[in-house]
């Protein structure tokens, strides 16, 4: 995706980062950290069972965002 958006002239910087816990937190801290103006990110849901059980990004993103996101399914 980075390269796709690279050739179209965006800057676009690509990294990985381990998840301690709560991926949706994570990913938060990291935005917060890096000043982050956006996330771009998927949105899928599951099923009410499912996500009860594990917890679903998509829903923790939505209840605790600090930064705009844009989401896509």
């Amino acid at each position: 995706m980075g390269q796709h958006l690279a050739r179209h002239g965006l800057n676009v910087e690509v990294e990985r980062i381990v998840s301690s816990g709560n991926v949706h937190e994570t990913l938060l801290s990291h935005a917060a950290d890096t000043s982050a103006d956006l996330i771009v990110m998927g949105g899928y849901g599951h099923s009410r069972l499912r996500e009860f059980i594990l917890g679903g990004v998509t829903r923790g993103m939505l209840a605790s965002m600090t930064v705009p996101c844009f989401m896509s399914h």
